[in-house]
């Protein structure tokens, strides 16, 4: 392990500075009461022993703490403050190497009134976009009772590990409450980090899943609906029996490729001619389209007949194919002709 970088992001007056402060034994945040006191993102590094592992060896690495412009509720949360969160934590990324350890410690009050539903929205969307385990830190702690507001916070993020502190000592009527936790939030963030990763990893692997099957689920949905419009047009045009077998097969290519669409595939009208050739159905029905009185109802239920064909193909299809593949034309082509010759057998 040659570096550990840590994020601290919360609201203002959240004691963001002071937790820095406390890690690196050294003022060099800027700290204050209830305003803003860090004006842009600012990185400190010092090379420090942390005592580590089971036996608390002491470990020599590079540490890097990034102190973040505070988080509000109102106006003042604006995406330029965390589109340079993210680019900070994107620059970083890519100067990792493969024993480093990055995560984010999101400070919360633990006398705040309550946790943000925005907050909760955004530890869950940065942990799983950029693959950071995200730590919990109750600051300002004077007391290591367990109150309303952690116990809301596990009920929001039950996978989110959580650290009570007080960074700094604090003197009360009573006497003074000596500064606790920092160590034991340093240790949890570098010996739980491989175990914390790997959360983070699977419940990204589990969003991916879920994503697809509702992406597969709207598709068969919109597909549907796009195939009995062309079903319904394709019953009007029938009244002309003969006359109306070129241009029903023309809505049935037209058809396939709005259906490719849907599915993010890019296709012209090539492929969706040459997949419609692989479906045998016209051979069987085209002739009755040219019989009066039953022209305009087999032209409708042949239109149906081939989308419905098409779309159950091309629904397997996306399942086993991941995004990257989706995009690689000769490929899906393949992939749709073994699966209608499959459908056809």
């Amino acid at each position: 392990m040659n570096n550990v970088n840590i994020v601290v992001m919360g609201k203002t007056g959240f004691g963001k500075s002071t937790l820095i402060n406390a890690v690196l034994s050294e003022e060099v945040a800027a700290t204050g009461t209830g305003h803003a006191i860090t004006k842009k993102n600012e990185k400190y590094s010092k090379q420090v022993d942390l005592p580590l592992g089971k036996k608390n060896a002491l470990v020599s690495c590079n540490l890097n703490m990034y102190d973040t412009v505070g988080l509000e509720i109102d106006n003042s949360i604006t995406e330029q403050t965390l589109e340079n969160i993210k680019e900070e934590i994107e620059r970083t990324k890519q100067g990792l190497a493969v024993n480093d350890i990055y995560v984010v410690w999101f400070c919360v009050n633990d006398r705040s009134n309550r946790f943000e539903s925005y907050e909760i929205e955004l530890i869950k969307k940065l942990s799983i976009d950029y693959e950071i385990p995200f730590i919990i830190v109750l600051t300002q702690c004077i007391s290591e009772d367990e109150g309303e507001l952690p116990r809301q916070i596990r009920r929001n993020l039950p996978d989110i590990p959580m650290q009570k502190v007080l960074a700094k000592d604090y003197s009360t009527r009573g006497g003074k409450v000596e500064a606790f936790g920092v160590n034991d939030l340093l240790k949890k963030s570098i010996n739980d980090y491989k175990k914390l990763r790997v959360k983070i990893l699977e419940q990204k692997i589990d969003n991916l899943d879920e994503n697809r099957k509702l992406r597969i689920e709207q598709i068969e949905s919109r597909g549907k609906a796009v195939v009995s419009g062309y079903s319904s047009a394709a019953k009007k045009i029938g009244f002309v029996p003969g006359g109306c077998i070129p241009i029903v097969h023309g809505m049935c290519i037209k058809m396939i490729s709005d259906l490719n669409g849907i599915a993010g595939i890019k296709s012209g009208g090539d492929l969706a001619a040459e997949v419609f050739a692989l479906i045998t159905f016209g051979i069987i029905a085209s002739p009755f389209m040219a019989v009066p009185l039953v022209s305009s109802l087999i032209a409708s239920i042949y239109v149906e007949t081939v989308g419905d064909f098409y779309l159950e193909a091309l629904v397997k299809v996306i399942h086993l194919s991941t995004d990257k593949e989706l995009k690689d034309n000769e490929l899906i082509k393949k992939r749709l002709k073994e699966e209608l010759s499959k459908l056809k057998k």
